[in-house]
């Protein structure tokens, strides 16, 4: 919802309520609120930090705090000791575990006291390679 506005007498510009998130955060659950999500990003347009918090009630009501510029960043410390994981954090760790989306196969010789070994390897494309045969 980028564009002008007048809101009182004044124009107020709005265009940090739609950024794309760079890292989005789960937090804790607590008494109030099962699902809880902070989601950091910069505007497009201006560049300041954007933060947006989403929680939702134990009755189905949604609660959406979104900020930006130095609130941003009061609102990140304020919730930094209660998150869970991030999706940066998560999508690391899945894609260094095992070979992950398009593989393809290496094949590696080597010589042990004049006996060659053949070692076949499935490998993808973020660095990650698992021994499938060794012959």
């Amino acid at each position: 919802m980028s564009g002008i506005f007048i809101s009182g007498g004044r124009i107020v510009v709005r265009h940090c309520c739609k950024f794309k998130a760079d890292d989005i955060y789960y937090l804790s659950e607590n008494e109030l609120y099962t699902s809880r999500k902070m989601s950091i990003g910069f505007c497009p347009i201006c560049g300041k930090p954007v933060c947006e918090l989403i929680e939702y009630r134990f009755d189905g009501i949604v609660n959406r705090i979104s900020v930006s510029g130095i609130k941003a960043n009061d609102l990140m410390i304020k919730y930094s000791d209660e998150i869970v994981y991030s999706m940066k954090e998560f999508n690391y760790l899945r894609f260094k575990s095992k070979p992950y989306g398009w593989k393809y196969g290496v094949n590696k010789t080597v010589k042990i006291n004049d006996k060659v070994k053949i070692k076949q390897y499935a490998c993808d494309f973020y660095g990650n390679k698992e021994l499938i045969k060794s012959m």
